[in-house]
């Protein structure tokens, strides 16, 4: 019995050939009371056997703040920190991130597809990636919303629709999680790959997001969504903005798709 196409290689996702790959994914991404809900999530999702049982999931070793995978990066030391965590730039504006697949080339090209052309079954399963990412790291967590790292008015244009606000709108629907846009972008910054060094990259995000005008609780837990983690400076800027209003009793926690 076949249930649709995948989104990765566009061939015909055949249940009893997936069937085994999503349980066993299911195992390694979950404990045994969280099993079924990552089971039921793997095994909806829109891809073949073949194209989940490849996807480049982060392991379980991982640095405790940017969630960067030990086994592909190699300076993680003995207090659970990577070298850019314990010697970047402050810990105080994001508690941690995690994210659920490493970015290879692969799935750059896929995430192209979807951020330039807008692919809604693309949107649904990167949606849920994510929701299988907060089950795996985050459900205990009790969030009080979801907000989403904003484009400028200029880029918006240009690409026509910010694809994480159509992440948060799946990943909110899918975790029961009330979506709030919190943030402004004030700068149209350059892009981050066209940038050499953290200091370029942490200097152009300065001033770089203003509050929104949301009525939030002080002591507010938010989940701050993107697709990438690479330095972290663009998720920290949104952090420091919103601790910045909400005060240091607020806790910030972001999620991506990839690390």
């Amino acid at each position: 019995m076949t249930s649709g196409m995948c989104v990765r290689c566009g061939g015909c996702i055949v249940a009893s050939l997936k069937e085994s790959v999503a349980r066993e994914k299911a195992r390694q991404l979950s404990d045994q009371a969280g099993y079924p809900i990552t089971y039921r999530m793997l095994k909806g999702i829109m891809l073949c056997g073949a194209c989940l049982d490849a996807l480049p999931l982060i392991g379980h070793d991982i640095c405790q703040r940017c969630g960067r995978d030990r086994e592909f990066q190699d300076n993680i030391s003995h207090e659970g920190l990577c070298r850019d965590c314990i010697h970047g730039e402050d810990g105080q504006s994001l508690v941690a991130n995690r994210s659920l697949l490493r970015y290879e080339k692969g799935e750059r090209d896929l995430l192209g597809l979807f951020k330039y052309r807008g692919d809604e079954r693309l949107a649904s399963y990167y949606g849920t990636l994510l929701a299988i990412t907060v089950q795996r790291y985050y459900k205990s967590r009790g969030f009080t919303c979801i907000t989403t790292v904003p484009l400028h008015p200029q880029r918006l244009r240009e690409r026509g629709f910010n694809q994480v606000d159509l992440l948060a709108r799946h990943l909110g629907a899918a975790i029961k999680i009330p979506v709030k846009p919190l943030l402004l972008r004030a700068r149209d910054t350059p892009k981050l790959s066209k940038q050499k060094g953290r200091a370029a990259r942490h200097e152009s995000m300065h001033g770089a997001f203003v509050w929104n005008g949301q009525d939030m609780p002080s002591a507010a837990k938010i989940l701050l969504l993107d697709d990438i983690y690479t330095t972290g400076s663009t998720l920290r800027s949104c952090a420091r903005t919103i601790r910045e209003h909400l005060r240091p009793s607020c806790e910030m926690y972001s999620l991506t798709i990839y690390r």
